[in-house]
């Protein structure tokens, strides 16, 4: 088995633009676990980011299946789409970090759900779709949450 048949370098620095905005916002912003009332799903919505992130950039062969054919032609439809939506979701962040509004943080939320969710479908990968699928459970309740206090 060689290197690149497991780690998939699109799906990595998909991955890394994913995760990166969160980073940078839990460094420049103070949120506490303690702030949700269901610390739970906090950990839900941060398991679903993290395996969502692990498994667009590696392949562990567990219920995968690649993409169908014609193969070519779905790996650039993937690769065009996904980078589409992550383009969106950067240009979002950068408005919420500006602007804080209720609307951009909806559009973050689904957007990088999307992006996961449609990876899993295009790639036939049924675990990345479930991750997907709780990052965006998680996620939305976290966004009902963090906008409810304001």
């Amino acid at each position: 088995m060689r290197f690149f048949d497991v780690v998939n370098l699109w799906g990595l620095l998909f991955a890394a633009v994913l995760v990166a905005p969160h980073i940078v916002y839990a460094r420049t912003h103070t949120v506490s676990t303690a702030d949700y009332s269901n610390r739970a799903m906090v950990y839900i919505a941060r398991t679903g980011r993290f395996f969502s992130a692990f498994l667009m950039a590696i392949n562990i062969g567990v219920l995968e299946r690649g993409f169908p054919e014609p193969k070519a032609l779905m790996e650039r439809f993937w690769l065009l789409s996904t980078a589409g939506l992550l383009l969106v979701y950067v240009v979002l962040w950068l408005v919420f970090f500006k602007t804080g509004s209720k609307g951009v943080a909806l559009g973050i939320t689904l957007t990088a759900a999307v992006a996961v969710m449609l990876s899993g479908i295009l790639q036939v990968k049924t675990l990345l779709l479930t991750a997907g699928v709780v990052y965006l459970i998680g996620d939305l309740y976290l966004y009902t949450q963090f906008f409810k206090k304001r």
